[in-house]
């Protein structure tokens, strides 16, 4: 579906009208951008291995990270993997001008690398692999919907979840949210079993308890 078509089917759902809509289209805009966000953050659908980047500047070690990553997983210079800290605390034997550890346990939203690059790598650029949202956030400007077309209805029903959950005396509609709620976990666990099938992973679904109605 287009975004055009998921915010028509959202409307439909909720009985809501173009020209006097309890919402507006805004609002819906979110809830759907949310739901395709919520989606990958449950099944870890999307990896991606080649559209994140970070470029060395000298005597900077940290690095801020797109916000449409969810977990950064490595980094790589070239066909080097450096290692990630596990201590908590750089090494005090590292003797090296170039980057050999990482972390995202310093400053929220970025990278830290050790030893901090220098003139001789200013400028080289390491590739990161992550955990990714949709490259684009779905209410933005001229995004279009990225999971696949067989789970896009889960962005519709946690859109409808959240558009019912709101404590206006109008539309608010406890059964209704949580019916809808529960649909899209179902989504989650097809969404979590299709990836292992395509990954090779050994198939166990258990959904996040947090959102278990």
């Amino acid at each position: 579906m287009t975004r055009a078509e998921l915010l028509a089917e959202l409307k439909e759902v909720l009985h809501d009208s173009d020209q006097d809509g309890m919402w507006g289209e805004r609002a819906l805009l979110n809830y759907l951008a949310e739901g395709q966000d919520k989606f990958c953050e449950e099944t870890g659908y999307f990896s991606d291995k080649t559209n994140y980047t970070i470029t060395l500047i000298a005597d900077q070690a940290d690095y801020a990270l797109s916000d449409r990553v969810i977990k950064l997983e490595k980094v790589w210079d070239g066909t080097r993997q450096l290692k990630k800290l596990v201590s908590g605390r750089w090494p005090t034997t590292v003797v090296s001008s170039t980057p050999v550890y990482w972390t995202t346990g310093r400053e929220t939203g970025k990278v830290s690398l050790y030893p901090t690059p220098t003139t001789d790598n200013a400028g080289d650029t390491y590739i990161l692999d992550v955990w990714r949202y949709s490259r684009n956030y779905l209410a933005d400007t001229g995004a279009a919907p990225e999971i696949p077309s067989r789970f896009q209805w889960a962005c519709i029903e946690w859109a409808a979840h959240k558009a019912l959950s709101n404590d206006d005396m109008e539309i608010y509609d406890p059964n209704a949210a949580a019916r809808h709620k529960k649909n899209f976990l179902e989504y989650v666990a097809n969404g979590r079993i299709a990836l292992d099938r395509i990954m090779g992973n050994e198939l166990y679904v258990e959904p996040n308890q947090t959102y278990v109605v």
